[in-house]
């Protein structure tokens, strides 16, 4: 006897993702809620319509719309007065924290679009540079659209285009700037410091002083030295001499890092110059040496006009920079 049987319908389980339920919104909008809080401190319908720029009875049917979709009266009314009822006066911070709310979420929101609309424009002392420019990567990697304006320039330089509003951020010395402010009888410059800056001093590696980590100042009075043109080490140098009855007179000043590295290589003279300056020096013939007693220090700082940033973007860019920079 054969037995015959049905076939059977194989069925393969499918994998269906439901797509995520959002919850509605409720009804009620922010601009409801602010003719809420408008009527709520004014307790006058003609007060209230007047700040918000509607008509009254336009403000008075909103009352009533947001009255039913919370399911209660916010307000008792009457003839010559208008108060908060009990579920009113609950309401009412509640609201005013909403709006709060929503407006630094809006202010954030233009903030972000301004930052990515518009060039910023930054100077910046050289010496800087190798930690300045990452900072300014890293802030073009959150904001891909954002754009700068770079000038290297001299502190002096860089204050004084800072002045005039030919940039919007100045990375530089903190003391020129602080003067700058008030030789040009403006309010000020707005100095955030990020960092102090040694002085240091680059000797030949077979040098005799480069067997040590450190050198004094007292160490150098025999020494001819070489520094920048510009900047302010020279004067420095004459500030710590005079304090220490010290004769620390430069014998060379160079416009540039390489020619001042050279006449180190050539044995002329020593370089004293700052630390920043140092970061990329790779040369094996050549060392860089702490100097003390005692220590000098300058103090880099980023500078901006009091009360004349050009926006929000040139804030968020000044906060970036002091949060990133900043040691």
């Amino acid at each position: 006897m054969l037995t015959s049987k049905a076939p059977v319908a194989s069925t393969a389980a499918i994998a269906v993702t439901a797509t995520p339920q959002v919850p509605p919104l409720p009804a009620l909008t922010l601009r409801q809620v602010q003719y809420f809080v408008a009527l709520a401190h004014s307790r006058s319908f003609t007060q209230a319509a007047q700040a918000l720029s509607v008509t009254q009875p336009a403000l008075t049917a909103a009352i009533r719309q947001i009255e039913f979709l919370l399911g209660g009266r916010l307000f008792e009314r009457s003839a010559h007065r208008l108060t908060l009822t009990e579920a009113g006066t609950t309401i009412l911070p509640l609201a005013e924290r909403l709006l709060n709310a929503a407006r630094g979420t809006f202010d954030d929101m233009t903030s972000t679009f301004a930052l990515q609309a518009q060039t910023v424009r930054i100077g910046f002392i050289p010496s800087v540079a190798a930690r300045l420019l990452p900072v300014l990567g890293s802030l073009r990697d959150a904001h891909p659209n954002v754009r700068f304006a770079l000038s290297d320039l001299p502190n002096s330089e860089l204050v004084a285009a800072l002045a005039r509003g030919e940039i919007d951020l100045g990375v530089g010395i903190r003391d020129q700037a602080d003067e700058a402010g008030h030789a040009a009888n403006t309010e000020g410059f707005r100095c955030d410091d990020l960092f102090d800056d040694e002085i240091v001093l680059v000797a030949r590696r077979d040098d005799a002083l480069a067997s040590a980590e450190s050198v004094s100042w007292s160490q150098l009075t025999e020494r001819d030295l070489a520094v920048f043109v510009r900047g302010n080490v020279s004067d420095s140098l004459q500030r710590t001499g005079g304090s220490q009855n010290l004769r620390l007179e430069p014998k060379y000043r160079m416009e540039y890092t390489e020619p001042l590295y050279a006449l180190v290589r050539s044995g002329l003279a020593l370089a004293i110059l700052p630390k920043l300056y140092t970061l990329h020096l790779h040369d094996p013939a050549l060392v860089a040496l702490d100097v003390i007693a005692p220590r000098v220090t300058r103090t880099v700082a980023l500078m901006s006009l009091v009360g004349k940033e050009r926006g929000p973007q040139v804030s968020a860019c000044r906060d970036w920079i002091a949060q990133h920079l900043a040691t």
